[in-house]
């Protein structure tokens, strides 16, 4: 029988590591992405390992109802965050010259990323109610 304790310290190891993975995974592929410029076919395997592994943790997360609580907010914020990243990445790149470059940007976030977030956050709200209908928990209205 394991103590409560014990537990608790190995799953908060569990997750301080896969936040290390993630966030150095997430800049390596940045690195050779935007600044060495290597076309992504040299490093499939690695970018596909890292969606793997995220996807992994957010359907885990979602089916035991971790994401109860400020769901929305939260993924909406690292989105938020993600495109400030993005944009400023673009500018260091000097992809970014002009006002139009900015508005061809924020075109592309709201044909592309926008519905891709609103897809993330249906799954997980999905999977979250599920989560909530099998172990008994009535939505809060």
């Amino acid at each position: 029988m394991k103590d409560e304790r014990i537990e608790t310290t190995i799953n908060h190891i569990a997750r301080r590591v896969f936040l290390i993975w993630y966030v150095l995974t997430l800049i390596s592929l940045n690195y050779r992405l935007f600044i060495l410029k290597q076309h992504p076919r040299y490093f499939w395997d690695f970018i596909a390992i890292f969606f793997i592994g995220a996807l992994y943790g957010f359907i885990a997360f979602a089916n035991k109802g971790v994401f109860d609580h400020h769901f929305k907010s939260l993924w909406l914020t690292i989105g938020i965050v993600n495109l400030i990243v993005l944009f400023a990445v673009f500018f260091i790149m000097g992809q970014i010259h002009s006002v139009g470059d900015v508005g061809v940007f924020l075109i592309v976030v709201l044909v592309a990323y926008l519905p891709a977030m609103g897809l993330v956050i249906g799954i997980g709200h999905f999977l979250n109610r599920r989560w909530k209908r099998k172990e008994g928990i009535d939505d809060e209205k």
